[in-house]
């Protein structure tokens, strides 16, 4: 093994040698390329000064002067005309230089690495000189990279950094965690020093790999040595320190990659100290530590905003941390029923941050659809906890609790919901109300907070005002509506599809007033409502998307009703035949079903618009036949449940 750690030094010498000469050996040949060159265009003679003038007699006149022929300009044919060879790879110079220094460097840490396990295995030198001759060779190391005569061949140089940094690193680790040479907390000062070192190289050396070396190393230390990490404070001021470096590095020199693992690395730190590793968690201290990690970065996508500098990683490293406590929300051991407030502000602060992220970039055309993607994935992220909060509060046993002691509760996170709404309906106002995506999402999240609070207050509100309740959750979209039509001038007829978004936002939430106020069966004839109003609403907004989602809408209403065997059971058989609950289920949605047949309307270029109205009638035949068979065998049925019997006297 020693033998092998001098032959890797060797090696490492011999590259660092070569390379020394090489380049002045290029730079001569070169030279003598160039003076070739000037020797074979007649350049290389000094031409002599021309004389000094003298005094010439002006010329005789004579009477039949002669005329001279013009000279022939002679051809010069430009240097670029020539033929020039193809370039090649210059195998010398990787195999001479790169090659062999990047070996050298891997040859040679594998020799310090398998040199010292030698000698851990047989006692040759003790733990305390062990460590510090490691600590020395990656001194060593770090110093002769730095040499200004080893600086000018870039590779050579950011190999050996590289290859000290290890070694540094994994010597403070062994020192600590084998030999108990050092206490942790010097450790963990040493390693931070050391990451600092690496980020300094990494910008003095211009070297991507050393910075990369330095980020992971950053991350790295809290988990080896941090089984014993108590304060929380401490482990993630060092992470906010971190990120700030790294920030501020990427900024000096245009890096964004750096920004990202910043922030994958937070993340990780983050989700492994959530699991208790470092010792025990507090759920408010949690909270704090999420919000302010994702905070952080949002301040520098923002500062990266203002100075004109690559926003792409920077918007990506924000959405990575600000989407972690949306996550976060997904697990809930710590909920009771002196705790549902918990996951709300994290939802609130969070998607603020997400949708801030979005307003700083609002000027940006290219970034425009990454901003969409991060503020819709906030938008179903959020209802997808707040509905798994839900349904592990309905399973609590926090709501068999007296009414006087539910109601309360239910008011406050009721409250929670309605900011939700309120934060992503304003969205569109402050991300660009000339885009259409910010108020296509703020009308998907009305109906979905919507049938969260009717979950919530659908047992202790008054059944005669249940109706109360969409209307309430259609306002904003309604608002949405006249702010574009008043503020923005945009016309009806011009098919804005930013109006066809919010105006279907407020038919949706009008068509939810069947279903709330009345029986279960209105929830079909409610999107059989639906659909046709879209089709109508076309022909007030031109706009072809909303004859597309009315025909998804009016296949659903007609798959519950044509192939869910549940819906003639909704209520017992009534002693009226005919006129009866099945008459205006079947017959109101067959009644739809043709009416927007009817009223399709033009252009129809598509293979769908073309087909739409013949497909719509065909549903329409088809309900009016189930409706006439129900009716049938509800008129011969005997007993409290409908029957179809095939046995009787027709």
């Amino acid at each position: 093994m020693f033998l092998f750690a001098l032959l890797a030094l060797a090696a490492l010498v011999v590259s660092i040698v070569t390379a020394s000469q090489l380049g002045p050996l290029r730079a001569t040949v070169a030279e003598l390329k160039r003076r070739l060159s000037e020797i074979e265009k007649g350049k290389v003679a000094v031409e002599p000064p021309p004389p000094p003038p003298t005094a010439v007699p002006p010329p005789l006149p004579t009477l039949f002067p002669t005329i001279q022929p013009p000279a022939m300009a002679k051809a010069v044919v430009p240097p670029s005309a020539r033929h020039l060879p193809p370039p090649t790879i210059n195998w010398e110079s990787f195999v001479g230089v790169k090659l062999f220094a990047w070996i050298g460097g891997l040859a040679f840490f594998l020799g310090v690495v398998f040199f010292v396990k030698y000698a851990f295995e047989n006692n040759f030198i003790t733990p305390r000189m062990r460590v510090l001759a490691g600590a020395l060779v990656g001194i060593a190391l770090i110093v002769a990279g730095i040499l200004p005569t080893l600086r000018r061949y870039r590779v050579p140089a950011q190999s050996l950094c590289a290859t000290g940094i290890l070694i540094l690193y994994a010597n403070i680790y062994a020192a600590e965690s084998f030999y108990s040479l050092m206490p942790l907390g010097a450790a963990s000062i040493l390693m931070w020093i050391v990451t600092g070192i690496a980020l300094i190289l990494a910008t003095k050396l211009d070297a991507p790999g050393v910075l990369i070396l330095g980020v992971v190393g950053g991350f790295v230390t809290p988990l080896l040595l941090g089984t014993k990490y108590s304060n929380a404070v401490v482990l993630f001021g060092y992470v906010g320190v971190l990120n700030s470096g790294i920030a501020f590095i990427s900024a000096l020199k245009r890096w964004g990659y750096p920004v990202v693992l910043a922030a994958v690395g937070s993340v990780i730190l983050e989700l492994v100290w959530a699991t208790g590793f470092f010792g025990p968690v507090e759920t408010n201290t949690m909270r704090i530590i999420l919000l302010a990690i994702q905070a952080q970065f949002l301040v520098t996508s923002i500062v990266f905003a203002r100075a004109r500098l690559e926003g792409t990683s920077t918007i990506a490293a924000a959405a990575i941390a600000g989407f972690l406590p949306l996550f976060f929300c997904f697990h809930l051991p710590w909920l009771n029923d002196q705790s549902w407030d918990f996951i709300f502000p994290i939802l609130l602060l969070s998607d603020a941050g997400l949708i801030g992220l979005a307003i700083v970039h609002r000027a940006s055309t290219t970034k425009s659809k990454m901003l969409a993607v991060i503020v819709g994935a906030a938008l179903v992220l959020t209802w997808l906890a707040e509905w798994v909060w839900q349904t592990s509060v309905f399973a609590s046993a926090g709501l068999n609790d007296p009414p006087l002691v539910v109601v309360p509760w239910m008011n406050y996170v009721v409250a929670w919901h309605v900011a939700l709404l309120l934060l992503f309906a304003v969205a569109p106002y402050f991300c660009g109300t000339d885009r259409l995506w910010p108020w296509t999402i703020a009308a998907i999240a009305a109906p979905l907070q919507f049938w969260l609070v009717y979950r919530l207050v659908e047992p202790s509100f008054p059944e005669d005002w249940h109706w109360l309740i969409p209307i309430f959750f259609a306002l904003p979209a309604a608002a949405g509506v006249a702010y574009l039509v008043k503020k923005q001038h945009v016309q009806l007829a011009s098919g804005d599809s930013r109006l066809a978004a919010q105006g279907a936002a407020v038919l949706a939430l009008f068509s939810f007033v069947f279903p709330v106020q009345f029986q279960r069966e209105w929830i079909t004839l409610g999107w059989a409502i639906e659909g046709v109003a879209l089709i109508f609403l076309f022909h007030w907004i031109p706009n072809r998307r909303l004859r597309f989602v009315a025909l998804i809408i009016l296949s659903v209403a007609f798959v519950r009703l044509a192939l869910n065997p549940a819906v003639i059971r909704y209520h017992p058989r009534s002693r009226t035949p005919i006129f009866n609950w099945y008459l205006y289920a079947y017959g109101l949605a067959a009644i739809c079903f043709i009416a927007g047949a009817r009223w399709f309307g033009a252009p129809r270029e598509k293979e769908y618009e073309r087909k739409a109205a013949a497909f719509l009638y065909i549903l329409g035949g088809i309900v009016l036949f189930l409706l006439l068979n129900i009716e049938i065998a509800d008129y011969f049925s005997i007993g409290p449940t409908l029957t179809f019997s095939f046995a009787g006297n027709f």
